[in-house]
C-alpha cells in the first residue's frame, strides 16, 4: 500500500469492504475523506468464547486439493474465461488504466490474444506456488479502474486482481499465455492467472506426495520465513498451508518449493501449529490479532487483504473452507434472512443467534465475523474500506478493526441508510455438522461422546480422535479414530473409483462398542436368520450397536428380491462366514470378523487381491446397495479388493 496516502483523495467505494476514521470537526462539508474513530481495538475486552472444537480439516483439505479430482465435463470447467466478457472494452462505459486515462480496444485485445484461449486445458497438470502471488483477472499486473470520478471507484480498486495465494497453494494449470509469462489456473474455487515464474509444475508423484504431506498452519502473518542456514525463503502469511516433515518441542522443518527450488525450511511453534489449529479462545485471539490493523487491499492487493479474503484466511487455519467472495461465503451455513427487519430488530436476532466467531454477518459486497457483543453493541471483525457520507464521500477504517455493526450511527454526516447494520442482509451461522462432518457421523453411528480432541464412551475411557499423523491406506501402524472416518462411495455405482476407505480401523474403538477379548464378543452375539425362505441359516453376529439387526435387515430385503430375482441366491449361498477371532491374513491386526461385525458371502463369485493379480467383479450393484443401505461397506470398492467382503461400518455407510 505505498500509494495508498498518494491516491486516497480519489478513495470511494459503495458500502462493500469498508470504514473510515473521523476528522477533527464532526462536519464533513466538502471533504471526501474522513477517518473514523475506532475505539477499543483489545480482543480480550470482548466476551471469551468456552468453545475448543477440533475440526477435521478434511472439507478445507479436499477443497484444497480439488484441482487433482478437476474433469473436462466438471461445472468448473464452464466459462473459465468469463473475464473477457464481463470486463470488454466499452465506448460508453469506458475503463482506465494507472494513469487514470481510458483503456483503449487495442489494451483490450492484446490481452485476450496473449490469455491463448484455444490452448483451454492443453496443459492440464498439478501445480503449487513458489511464492505469494497474485491470481488476476487477465495475464496482466496492469490494473483496470472503473472511473476515479465517480463514487466508489478508482484506486485501490482494480477489477483485475482477484486474490493473494500463499506459497504453496494447490493449483490446476490449464494452458500458459501467449508469451509465456503467465498460467491459466484454477484455485480452490475460481479461475484466474498467475506468473508463470510464481509456480511449480508436479510430477505424479510429487503430486501425490504432496497431497500426502503432514500440513502446519501460520499464527503470525507475513512471518519471515528462513532455511537451516538462516537465509530468507518467504513471508508465511495466515491462511497459509505448508507441508513439514519432521517436529520437536521448539520447531517445525519442511520442504517447499520456492522460485530458486526446493528447500528446507525451519519455523518456530511461536508461530505455526499442525493444522488444523484448535478452535478455541487462545488460538483465535493470535490469528484476530495478527490480522488487526493491517491495511484494507481490495482483491488481495499488494499481499493484503479485502473483506472476504480475511475471513477465509482467519479461518483457514481452524480447517473451516470458505469461498473467495462475500456473495459465496454467505450461503455456506445455516443462513437467517434480516431483510425487511429494521435495525433494532436485526440486532436482536443477532444477539439472539449468532455464535462468536462462527457467524458471519453480510450485506451487498462486505462480509463481516460477528465477535461478540460488547457494552450492548454487536461487535464485528471485518477488513473494511469505508461507509458513504452525504456528500458521495467516505468515512474510513481502511484496515482489519473491531468495530460495533452500527458505527457511525452518531455521525452527522452519515445517513441511517448507509450504516452496516441498515445494509445487512442475513447472517450464516458456520455449523460443525457442516464443517465437521466426521465428528457428526460419528456420534451418529456409536453414540459417543467428543470433547475437544477426545471420544468418549460409556465405559469411562478416552481415546484421541486425532493424533495428526498421516497413515498410509492400510494404517499397519495404527489407526486413530478419524482415521477410520474417509468418504466411502455407499449407493454410487460399482463403476467409481476404487478406494481404501474403510481399510483402518480402531481396535479401540471396536473393543469398547463391540467387545474387547473374544470372550467378551461371543457373550454378545445373537443369530440371524440368512434368508429364511430360501436356506434359512442361522449364523452368529453381535447384538451390540445395531449390527445383528442391520444384518438382519439386509437378509429379509435380500429375501424378498430373491423371490422375484432367483439369480442373486448363487452369490449369497453358501456363506463363507462371519464371526471367526482372527488376523486379517499376512498381518497382526484383527480382523473385523472378531468383532462379528463382517459377512463374508459366497468365496466361490468373489474376488480377493491376494488371490487375483486382476480386479474382477461378478457381485450385482442391487445386492451391494442392499447391504450400503443398512450401514455395511463392500470390500469390493477397495484398492485392495475382496468382493465377497461386508462390513458393518455406520460411520461410512451414513446416509443422511
Amino acid at each position: 500500500m505505498k500509494n495508498f496516502i498518494i491516491y486516497g483523495f480519489i478513495l470511494i467505494f459503495l458500502t462493500a469492504c469498508g470504514t473510515k476514521n473521523i476528522s477533527k470537526n464532526n462536519h464533513l462539508q466538502d471533504e471526501r475523506i474522513v477517518l473514523l474513530e475506532l475505539g477499543d481495538q483489545n480482543l480480550s475486552s470482548l466476551p471469551k468464547i468456552d468453545e475448543n472444537i477440533a475440526f477435521s480439516g478434511d472439507e478445507l483439505l479436499k477443497k484444497r486439493f480439488r484441482a487433482y479430482e478437476l474433469k473436462r465435463d466438471d461445472k468448473e470447467m464452464k466459462d473459465p474465461f468469463w473475464a473477457f466478457s464481463t470486463y470488454k472494452y466499452s465506448v460508453n462505459k469506458p475503463r482506465y488504466g494507472v494513469n487514470f486515462r481510458p483503456l483503449n480496444k487495442e489494451w483490450y485485445d492484446k490481452h485476450k490474444i496473449n490469455a491463448n484461449v484455444s490452448k483451454f486445458l492443453s496443459v492440464s497438470k498439478i501445480a503449487v506456488t513458489t511464492a505469494n502471488t497474485s491470481h488476476r483477472n487477465f495475464p496482466t499486473s496492469e490494473p483496470m479502474f472503473y472511473n476515479p470520478n465517480t463514487p466508489g471507484e478508482g484506486y485501490p480498486f482494480d477489477y483485475l486482481q482477484n486474490s493473494t495465494l500463499s506459497i504453496g497453494f494447490v493449483l490446476f494449470v490449464s494452458h500458459f499465455s501467449k508469451d509465456g509469462a503467465w498460467a491459466f489456473v484454477r484455485d480452490d474455487d475460481v479461475w484466474g492467472w498467475v506468473k508463470a515464474d510464481d509456480i511449480k509444475i508436479l510430477s505424479q508423484k510429487e503430486a501425490q506426495d504432496y497431497k500426502n504431506s503432514k500440513f502446519l498452519t501460520i499464527t503470525n502473518d507475513n512471518m519471515p520465513v528462513y532455511d537451516e542456514s538462516g537465509d530468507f525463503l518467504f513471508y508465511a502469511r495466515v491462511g497459509a498451508l505448508l507441508p513439514y516433515f519432521y517436529s520437536d518441542y521448539d520447531y517445525f522443518k519442511g520442504k517447499i518449493y520456492t522460485r530458486s527450488g526446493l528447500k528446507v525450511y525451519k519455523i518456530s511453534k511461536k508461530h505455526a501449529f499442525a493444522y488444523p489449529l484448535k478452535f478455541n479462545q487462545n488460538n483465535i485471539e493470535k490469528v484476530a490479532k495478527t490480522l488487526m490493523s493491517q491495511p484494507y487491499g481490495w482483491g488481495g492487493m499488494s499481499e493484503l487483504r479485502d473483506c472476504s479474503l480475511m475471513i477465509k484466511d482467519f479461518m483457514s487455519g481452524f480447517g473451516i473452507w470458505l469461498p473467495r467472495n462475500s456473495f459465496s461465503q454467505a450461503q455456506q451455513g445455516r443462513k437467517i434472512m434480516l431483510e425487511g427487519l429494521n435495525n433494532d430488530e436485526k440486532l436482536s436476532i443477532i444477539k439472539q443467534k449468532a455464535i462468536a466467531y462462527r457467524t458471519l454477518i453480510h450485506m451487498p459486497g462486505h462480509i463481516m465475523l460477528y465477535v461478540g457483543v460488547r457494552n450492548n453493541d454487536v461487535m464485528v471483525l471485518h477488513q473494511s474500506w469505508g461507509l458513504k457520507t452525504k456528500s458521495n464521500g467516505r468515512a474510513m477504517i481502511g484496515q482489519t478493526a473491531i468495530t460495533p455493526i452500527d458505527i457511525g450511527k452518531d455521525k452527522d454526516y452519515i445517513d441511517e441508510q448507509s450504516l452496516l447494520i441498515s445494509k445487512a442482509k442475513s447472517i450464516t451461522i458456520l455449523d460443525t455438522k457442516r464443517i465437521n462432518d466426521k465428528i457428526l457421523r460419528l456420534k451418529h453411528a456409536y453414540g459417543v461422546e467428543v470433547v475437544g480432541n477426545y471420544v468418549l464412551f460409556d465405559s469411562g475411557k478416552q481415546e484421541l480422535f486425532d493424533d495428526g499423523k498421516i497413515k498410509s491406506l492400510e494404517c499397519e501402524n495404527g489407526a486413530d479414530i478419524e482415521d477410520m472416518l474417509g468418504e466411502y462411495a455407499a449407493l454410487k455405482p460399482l463403476s467409481h473409483a476404487p478406494s481404501d476407505v474403510g481399510r483402518c480401523r480402531n481396535y479401540t474403538l471396536l473393543g469398547e462398542i463391540y467387545g474387547k477379548n473374544e470372550a467378551d464378543v461371543m457373550a454378545n452375539l445373537v443369530d440371524v436368520v440368512w434368508l429364511r425362505d430360501f436356506v434359512a441359516t442361522k449364523v452368529k453376529f453381535n447384538s451390540k450397536n445395531g449390527a445383528s439387526k442391520a444384518l438382519q435387515n439386509v437378509s429379509d430385503e435380500l429375501n424378498e428380491m430373491a423371490k422375484s430375482d432367483a439369480s442373486i441366491l448363487e452369490f449369497l449361498t453358501p456363506l463363507s462366514g462371519t464371526f471367526k477371532w482372527r488376523n486379517i491374513a499376512k498381518t497382526t491386526r484383527l480382523s473385523t470378523h472378531s468383532y462379528a461385525i463382517a459377512i463374508d458371502i459366497n468365496v466361490a463369485k468373489s474376488h480377493y487381491w491376494q488371490w487375483h493379480e486382476k480386479r474382477e467383479n461378478l457381485i450385482p450393484e442391487k445386492i451391494v446397495h442392499v447391504f450400503e443401505k443398512h450401514g455395511f461397506i463392500w470390500g469390493g470398492r477397495w484398492e485392495h479388493f475382496d468382493t465377497m467382503h461386508f462390513e458393518y461400518r455406520p460411520e461410512l455407510a451414513f446416509i443422511k
